[in-house]
């Protein structure tokens, strides 16, 4: 199981891109959900998929136009559930858009595979230029990652959903003689960093 802390993997991200991307850079704008809780994957690919997506994104865009990533926490996506037939107690919602995005369906589907997922199918949207893909890990093909591309004339926008189920629990505390006191809340909060 992974743990990952989204918010550092996206900031992290825009500073490889940064120290990396030589010339002019596109303007980046980021929204953070405040409090965000890590996310416990069974495997690396979702980790590396972000990160990969991430960097090329930026990287491959036109330096003149404004990019926006924003990274949030819905609560429930009853339709999106039910025809994935998944429960989710929520799902991480990864946004990236802008003019100057250069995206196509073939690359996300090598990023994917790259990172040992298939695509499962792309679904259009009646009345929308919106594409819907679902990606089932290889060696778990119950385990999805839902990504969708909305093309209009003025911009894009690449869309990662991920459904998180709330089945970890923190360890139960071993038995203790000792008094609780004004520090034992940090020395309890080691079991729930990140770091």
């Amino acid at each position: 199981m992974e743990r990952i802390d989204m918010p550092l993997m996206v900031q992290d991200a825009l500073a490889r891109f940064s120290r990396n991307r030589t010339g002019d850079k596109p303007p980046v704008s980021l929204i953070l959900t405040p409090g965000f809780p890590p996310v416990v994957w069974p495997d690396r690919g979702l980790k590396d998929f972000v990160r990969y997506f991430l960097y090329d994104c930026l990287l491959s865009c036109n330096p003149d136009a404004p990019i926006k990533i924003a990274l949030r926490q819905r609560p429930l996506l009853n339709d999106l559930s039910t025809f994935l037939g998944i429960h989710a107690s929520y799902w991480v919602h990864l946004q990236v858009s802008g003019r100057g995005i250069r995206i196509v369906e073939r690359f996300i589907e090598e990023l994917f595979a790259d990172v040992g997922y298939r695509c499962n199918e792309w679904i259009g949207v009646e009345g929308s230029s919106a594409q819907l893909g679902i990606f089932g890990a290889i060696d778990a093909p119950a385990r999805k990652l839902v990504f969708c591309i909305k093309a209009t004339a003025a911009r894009l926008s690449c869309e990662l959903f991920v459904p998180v189920e709330q089945t970890e629990a923190l360890p139960a505390p071993a038995p203790s003689n000792d008094v609780l006191t004004e520090r034992s809340p940090e020395r309890h909060g080691a079991l729930i960093s990140d770091n």
